[in-house]
């Protein structure tokens, strides 16, 4: 049994009964129901599609500069045409570079003859022999552009990306995206979908593919193999080698360590640069500038200004990594919703880090939870130097009685950087307890937070 039937076999056991309930199910093109397509409507809908994949500027269209070219897709012999005719009708069009202009002749050429070769019947048009020449028409890295606007114009043709990953992670335990332009080319795919037998078409087979790697959910159809793939709940797991393998580390691509979650502190500089980057020239700025020790710490004013001098024309660079830090910073300020639960001190430490490590005063606050030790809210309680007649037991509870809390937490930093309990700390967090068996909630612990470390009362033993 070949990987590819395992696969579909697998699909079709676990995920067959569905494939009734998705409209496409019952839209099977065949030699009997096929209608040849309109060869001056699927011309016009070609050169909308391509024109802006040659960077055609918007302006021009069939109504302005390239009515000649419109035309003459229509008018033009598939079976006998010459190239200076093409070339002549695009010399009539306005605002095309020379390298559009041999773009555009190329393209009708090719549509001519798959004219020619087809006469637009729907079931040749899905052939390997005749995508190889719509191929031709769209650009090197597009090519699965090509596939996806045939099935827009009704070529029940394999088209889904992300059912090829689904695939790809199945039965080679990775990611496609990695590989090669040529390996992750989609005839890859389209042979593949030929050749199971599971279904009893290719195109079947990409639908019921794209259906469970999630590209139907906007339809209802939520899979379980997308962008980050629920491994747990899926039902081919125990057959999937992305599931069952770990996976090579050193091999791993960020986009594999980022749905393994597998990412590491070391890993943080080429995270921000795949965040950051979104033309070659970024990426070459961020290549020199990030700071591997402290990628995202390490940036202060000056070198904001010294990256914005470097960064390219037009680009905000700068912006995004401004934006990337406040993010990060945010996360860890932002509120918990309610009944959610600490598991520890290091939990109470990773979620005020943020808030509490850069503060230049001392600031306490309290954590109320309820009887089974969820989050109900937080309450700041007071800024400044930390005594006994700012901490009053008074403000404390009242706001724990007032949420009808079971217990609470204090939280309070150490501007100096050293998590170390002071006596006044010690005398603080001692008359806060008694007065929490008093009025029956507990003081569960005290965490300071000093830089980058905590002190926890409870892990030291000292409430």
């Amino acid at each position: 049994m070949s990987e590819q039937s395992d696969y579909f076999q697998l699909l079709q056991k676990n995920h067959g009964s569905q494939q009734g309930k998705h409209f496409w199910s019952g839209d099977r093109v065949t030699s009997a129901a096929a209608k040849l397509l309109n060869r001056k409507s699927l011309g016009e809908k070609l050169m909308d599609r391509i024109l802006p994949l040659y960077e055609v500027s918007s302006e021009l269209t069939k109504y302005s500069g390239l009515q000649s070219l419109y035309e003459g897709l229509n008018l033009l012999n598939p079976q006998y045409f010459r190239q200076d005719e093409v070339l002549r009708l695009l010399g009539k069009c306005h605002g095309l570079s020379n390298q559009q202009q041999k773009q555009l002749a190329g393209a009708v050429k090719v549509f001519l003859e798959i004219v020619n070769k087809t006469n637009l019947n729907p079931i040749q048009l899905n052939t390997l022999e005749i995508l190889g020449l719509w191929w031709q028409i769209f650009p090197e890295k597009k090519p699965w552009d090509a596939l996806k606007w045939l099935w827009q114009e009704g070529v029940a043709v394999p088209h889904s990306q992300s059912g090829f990953r689904s695939w790809w992670r199945f039965s080679q335990g990775s990611l496609p995206e990695k590989k090669s332009d040529e390996i992750f080319h989609p005839k890859k795919w389209v042979e593949i979908c030929e050749q199971q037998t599971v279904f009893e078409t290719a195109f079947e087979a990409d639908r019921m593919a794209a259906v469970f790697s999630g590209e139907w959910r906007q339809a209802g159809s939520q899979g379980v193999c997308g962008d980050l793939p629920d491994c747990e709940n899926c039902k081919l797991n125990t057959d999937c080698l992305w599931q069952t393998g770990q996976g090579n580390q050193e091999m791993m691509g960020i986009e594999e360590k980022i749905q393994r979650k597998k990412i590491k502190t070391e890993d943080v500089p080429e995270l921000m640069k795949w965040l950051l980057s979104s033309n070659p020239e970024e990426s070459n700025v961020l290549e020199g500038t990030v700071n591997k020790d402290a990628p995202l710490k390490g940036w202060n004013r000056e070198r904001l200004k010294k990256l914005e001098n470097l960064q390219p024309i037009g680009s905000k660079l700068i912006i995004r990594l401004e934006a990337l830090r406040e993010l990060c910073r945010n996360y860890s300020v932002e509120k918990l919703k309610p009944f959610q639960q600490f598991s520890s001190s290091r939990d109470i430490f990773i979620h005020f880090h943020q808030q509490l490590a850069k503060q230049k005063q001392e600031q306490f606050i309290i954590v109320l939870l309820d009887n089974k030790h969820r989050y109900l809210a937080e309450e700041d309680v007071t800024k400044g130097i930390l005594n006994k007649s700012l901490v009053h037991p008074r403000e404390v509870f009242a706001s724990a009685i007032e949420h009808r809390a079971a217990a609470l937490i204090c939280v309070h930093n150490h501007p100096s950087g050293d998590p170390e309990p002071s006596q006044e700390d010690l005398r603080i967090t001692e008359r806060l307890v008694e007065v929490g068996k008093l009025v029956g909630i507990p003081v569960l612990d005290h965490v300071i937070v000093g830089g980058d470390e905590y002190t926890s009362f409870a892990d030291r033993g000292l409430l």
